[in-house]
């Protein structure tokens, strides 16, 4: 009885996540398709150096703390606010 309730929550999580695998954003960049997380990483990370070399020149980076807490997280947060920008719904 046991064996027959874990293989069918087993089946039950299997079939969900083939179902959401179609779920994820798909963009055509020159007749390749890339997933949208990747780009987002991808310009989160050239908008995070960005701002970085904005609070370098603006002499606020010493304020911050420590450069290699500051530097991924502010990858981070470009990276998830550029999704949520461009694939909320």
């Amino acid at each position: 009885m046991m064996a027959a309730t874990h293989l069918r929550k087993a089946f039950l999580l299997a079939s969900i996540s083939i179902f959401l695998t179609a779920c994820d954003p798909m963009l055509s960049l020159e007749g390749s398709f890339w997933p949208a997380w990747i780009i987002c990483i991808l310009s989160g990370l050239a908008a995070s150096m960005l701002l970085m070399w904005q609070l370098v020149h603006y002499r606020l980076a010493p304020h911050l703390g420590p450069p290699l807490l500051i530097g991924p997280s502010l990858w981070a947060l470009c990276t998830f606010v550029i999704w949520l920008v461009f694939y909320s719904t």
